[in-house]
Parts: structure tokens; C-alpha cells; sequence
């Protein structure tokens, strides 16, 4: 099925949604617009890494505002979600979008296994893996760019992701990121202590995730009928507390750093 973008973003672009759980992530990105704040804060001619693009909905917003001056940077080891992606990117025509097939960890070189597919794919280590690893630093000598903007859903392995990615992050001004359990965060809070930080709290999506995957075309006819306005944040709850208040995971955080903030 291919979705024209035009009445929900106001860009001319389109999407190719085959499984239900395409469905889920367009909810999330295009109708709850959850990354908003990102896209919000990029300028023409950014450099844009979406680690974890999925089938590339984000890549696709933030392609529009990179222009052709920027580029984004969309990076997606899982097999099935990578197909749908580079579908997107050439049924738009997006040449400033970068392709990166492999998974995003400590070291490059590697082979891990995927597990799962759409939104909820993640790596885990086997030692006979079919997707090759890469790390940030990688993709950005061989790139040649510097990115200001790094958005990160890539379900657990955010530390190693990070770890690999020492030097690109010394360019970043602005990250959005899931967080998925304690060992993690401490490597997250670790690497990134010179950055300020605002967390977002996630209420218990799961029961609220399964019906969309369930109905997904009901859900966007509501949706539609209401003019994209009335239905309430239910995936995402984008409320503002101190990050003491919140206990669970996985953690909705954004680190960013004024431009007078000291490295």
C-alpha cells in the first residue's frame, strides 16, 4: 500500500506500508509526529543520523528539511525493514538520503543476528550472525560529514552504539534516543555527561501497541475522520518530568548542548 504523506505532513512525498507494523510506526512518526523536537531544530544543509531508520519515515521528514545542501544518514540492519526502507527512499527520489545496511555497534567488522522484525528488531550478539556490524565513527570517516542531529531507536544496543561513536559525537549538538534498561543508561549518562538532558516520560505502551497492531486501519481512519487533532497521545506521552519521577524502561530522553556549553 503507498500513503501520500501530503495531507498529514504538507510535504510531497510518499510511503510504502506492507506489514502491520509499518502501520504502528506511521501512526508514531507521521500522525503523533513523536519526533517532533528534532525536526523542529533542523536547518538546511544538516547532517542528520536516523540510527534505527526502520522503513525510513523519519528519513524522509528530515530529507525535506536537510534539502539538497544536507544529508541524512539512515541506518537499518534488519532485512525486511531495509527492503521497505531503500523502496521509500527511491520511490522519493531522496539523493540526499545515505543508506548504511548494517547494525550500529562498539566495533565494526562483527557479525550479529536480528531478531524480530519492523519497529520491535533488535541485535543480539550469536558469534554466526548474518548482519555486519559499523560504528559511527566509521560511517562518518568514510562519509567525510559531520553530523549536528543523531535520532537512536535501536532497542538495547545504545551504549555499544555510543561506544563506537566517541569522536562523531563531539559534532553533535542535539539527540533523541530510547534508552532500554539500566546497563545501558549507565553507558548513555557516561559518554554523553556534557550534554544536558530532558526526559520524556513513555506511559505502559504494550496493551495500547497491540491494539494498533491489530487495527491499524481503524485507528487511521479515526485518525482522519478527526482531522489528525483529537485522539489522545497514547504511545508516546510526552510529558516533561524530572528524570527521578520515572522508573520504568524504556526512557524517552533528549541530550542536547548550547553552542556555549564547554565539551
Amino acid at each position: 500500500m503507498i500513503v501520500d504523506l501530503r495531507p498529514f505532513t504538507g510535504i510531497s512525498a510518499k510511503v510504502i506500508l506492507l506489514r502491520r507494523s509499518d502501520f504502528a510506526a506511521f501512526y508514531q512518526v507521521i500522525i503523533e509526529n513523536i519526533y517532533s523536537p528534532l525536526l523542529s531544530n533542523i536547518k538546511e544543509g544538516d547532517v542528520i543520523i536516523d540510527a534505527g531508520a526502520n522503513i525510513g519515515l523519519f528519513s524522509i521528514l528530515a530529507s525535506f528539511k536537510v534539502k539538497d545542501k544536507g544529508r541524512v544518514i539512515a541506518i537499518e540492519p534488519e532485512p525486511s525493514n531495509l527492503k521497505i526502507l531503500m523502496q521509500n527512499v527511491k520511490l522519493n527520489k531522496l539523493d540526499n538520503v545515505i543508506v548504511i545496511p548494517k547494525a550500529l555497534y562498539d566495533k565494526p567488522g562483527r557479525k550479529v543476528s536480528m531478531k524480530g522484525e519492523g519497529v520491535g528488531a533488535y541485535v543480539f550478539e550469536d558469534g554466526e550472525g548474518i548482519v555486519e556490524t559499523t560504528t559511527l565513527d566509521e560511517i562518518m570517516e568514510e562519509t567525510g560529514l559531520k553530523p549536528r542531529i543523531l535520532k537512536m531507536d535501536i532497542e538495547g544496543a545504545e551504549g555499544k552504539a555510543l561506544i563506537g561513536g566517541i569522536n562523531t559525537v563531539k559534532y553533535l549538538e542535539l539527540i533523541e534516543m530510547e534508552v532500554h534498561d539500566e546497563e545501558n543508561m549507565k553507558k548513555v549518562e557516561e559518554i554523553l555527561s556534557g550534554f544536558r538532558k530532558r526526559e520524556l516520560a513513555i506511559e505502559d505502551l504494550r496493551s495500547v501497541y497491540k491494539q494498533l497492531l491489530k487495527h491499524p486501519f481503524k485507528i487511521l481512519r479515526i485518525e482522519i475522520a478527526n482531522r489528525f487533532s483529537t485522539t489522545k497521545r497514547v504511545l508516546l506521552s510526552r510529558i516533561k518530568k524530572e528524570s527521578s519521577d520515572i522508573a520504568q524502561y524504556p526512557k524517552q530522553i533528549v541530550y542536547y548542548r548550547l553552542r556555549n556549553d564547554t565539551s
